[in-house]
């Protein structure tokens, strides 16, 4: 760890502040003459905000920071400043005193952070065991002074920065703790927890909420809940299982003509009487969870819609929009302040021909097929180009506001290491320049360390589209290797340019074997690149055990590409959710190094 702090070190002062017109020195030989003003009716989420600040100059310096709500001549005075906008955080120096302000509660925080990430301290991921300790670095400072010449100011280009714990694979309490206590550090400002996934009771909102809430709430985190299931609210075995006995016309008629009860088959929309059975279930369960901020309100997954005579002549999407559009007016007077989201999705992609979406709901739009050789609107590659149509029709005809259930780290990759930096900057341009205000990804601790970079990333680029990658890259890379930045620099590179082109890639185009052979080689010459730069650092275990991670990523880059080789050369097809046995044994034998999430065949479907 000396090894890897040392290298760090130059790195970290040359972006600390230098000479400037305002420069306060804040501490010296572990003293300080600073406190910390916060208002003596400070919110939970400002003394959260207040105590972090002193907990981190504390670190740095040696110092005690004391948070105090008596003004006085030397202080950092944190303050909510209402001529800024929501989220937007500043920071300025006034004589003696250093200014923190936000437009919000969370702007405050984020003030907090973007304050100590002046002085040195990073955060790249969330304290999982498998970065060993360089997920975080606070640096340690004998004399602590903050120069400025201008103040500074910032505020996000996407209002939801969203992560999904969707199905939950790898998660715990105890990661769930860790990964809410760095959201906030790069600006992650929502979580989503499903209601109950696919029925299983195993990753539900209940099962973690008591302690999880409060964390949340302290941060000012939104709680969203939710996700697929109308059925949730209206299936076949409520009323003791009499349910569908009683009125089996509220249920879905199947292709066949029957009334069906499988979760699937979505319930007979047209039936008011259905309606209002779902709609008073719903009421009494968001009644009960007041912490919920946003719910999601999704037909199941894989739906299929009632075919009889009232519901077949209008689109999906028609009958979805005109079931949202009564729950969020439902929703509205009894719950103002909860923010009802929806999809656009599967069969509702498209934008209705009848309905019309309420303004104040949250429209999720997913591209689930979308083809990462190309960016989303390009028009090469046809569902893409669908998509991106879908999505200004969308555009066109909503008025509210719209976030990107994206697929930056997805289930069906089963940890193919798709680190692609430069493309989601592309797309984050697009989304911004149609208007999208939101953002998301899927968060697993299983595969953390694959996709690492992918989270760093985004969570600057959802503050801004323009941000510089390159610099972004760099710095994850240093923090987490260490003297072996480079070397890691280079390899994230060639997966960027191979992985989606070259491996076992969903929605990928298959290409001619040579092909193959030339991306099997340019990750070869990577994985004797690493395997040489691991050899120096067998005395710093931090650093040789990061390299061996990135060679087993490349590893199995190079074992994909063989797959679709061979599965060219046989003329077979590819089963892109398929995991090899080959494969299965790899993730086993190198199971709990952050890299690769294995699927129970038993529980999950592939």
């Amino acid at each position: 760890m000396r090894i890897l702090v040392s290298a760090l070190i130059p790195f970290l002062l040359f972006s600390l502040p230098g000479h400037a017109r305002n420069s306060i020195t804040l501490s010296a030989k572990g003293k300080t003459g600073y406190s910390i003003l916060s208002p003596k009716d400070a919110s939970k989420i400002e003394k959260f905000a207040a105590s972090e600040l002193a907990h981190y100059l504390g670190r740095i310096s040696g110092a005690e920071f004391i948070v105090d709500s008596r003004p006085g001549k030397r202080q950092i005075t944190m303050t909510l400043d209402d001529s800024l906008e929501s989220e937007q955080s500043e920071i300025s120096v006034e004589g003696n005193s250093i200014m923190l302000k936000g437009g919000d509660e969370r702007g405050l925080l984020y003030a907090v952070y973007d304050f100590l990430g002046r002085l040195g301290c990073r955060w790249v991921a969330p304290e999982f065991s498998f970065f060993e300790g360089t997920s975080t670095f606070i640096p340690e400072i004998a004399k602590i002074t903050y120069a400025a010449d201008a103040d500074v100011s910032a505020g996000p280009e996407m209002k939801y920065r969203k992560l999904y714990v969707e199905e939950g694979l790898t998660h715990s309490e105890e990661s769930l703790l860790q990964l809410i206590d760095w959201m906030p550090k790069l600006k992650y400002n929502t979580l989503v927890i499903p209601l109950n996934y696919l029925g299983m009771g195993i990753v539900k909102w209940d099962n973690w909420r008591e302690r999880l809430t409060p964390e949340l709430e302290k941060r000012g985190i939104m709680i969203e809940v939710g996700g697929h299931g109308y059925n949730n609210f209206l299936n076949a075995e409520m009323e003791n299982g009499r349910l569908f006995e009683q009125h089996p016309e509220w249920f879905g008629m199947d292709a066949e003509g029957n009334r069906s009860k499988s979760h699937k088959v979505v319930f007979c929309t047209s039936n008011r009487e259905a309606v209002d059975y779902l709609l008073k279930n719903l009421l009494s369960y968001l009644k009960g969870h007041p912490e919920i901020d946003i719910f999601d309100f999704w037909p199941p997954d894989g739906d299929r819609w009632c075919t009889c005579e009232e519901c077949r002549d209008e689109s999906a999407t028609d009958r979805h929009c005109r079931l949202v559009a009564l729950t969020a007016e439902f929703l509205k007077k009894e719950l103002p302040n909860l923010k009802l989201e929806c999809l656009a999705y599967n069969r509702y992609v498209d934008p209705p021909f009848r309905e019309k979406l309420p303004d104040y709901v949250l429209l999720d739009f997913c591209a689930y097929r979308q083809n990462f050789e190309y960016q989303f609107y390009q028009r090469e590659d046809k569902n893409n180009a669908m998509y991106a149509d879908a999505l200004c029709r969308w555009r066109e005809v909503f008025d509210g506001e719209m976030s990107i259930y994206s697929y930056y780290r997805k289930y069906i990759w089963l940890s193919l290491p798709n680190i692609f930096p430069h493309y989601m900057q592309k797309d984050l341009k697009y989304y911004r320049d149609v208007g999208v205000t939101g953002i998301s990804i899927y968060s697993e601790p299983g595969d953390w360390f694959t996709y690492g970079p992918n989270y760093y990333v985004l969570g600057h680029l959802a503050q801004d589209p323009d941000a510089d990658v390159e610099k972004i890259m760099e710095e994850y890379s240093k923090q987490v290797f260490g003297p072996a930045w480079e070397t890691a620099l280079s390899v994230y590179s060639d997966l960027e340019n191979v992985v989606r082109f070259g491996t076992r890639f969903p929605h990928s185009t298959t290409k001619r074997p040579e092909q193959y052979d030339e991306y099997e080689a340019v990750m070869r010459r990577a994985f004797e690149c690493v395997v040489a730069e691991k050899a120096k650092y067998v005395s710093s275990e931090t650093v040789h055990h990061h390299l061996e991670r990135l060679a087993l990523m490349v590893e199995y880059t190079i074992m994909s590409i063989g797959e679709m080789k061979q599965a060219v050369i046989r003329n077979s097809s590819v089963r892109w959710a398929k995991m090899s046995d080959e494969v299965k044994a790899f993730f086993l034998k190198n199971k709990d190094k952050g890299l690769f999430v294995l699927r129970d065949p038993e529980l999950y479907s592939y």
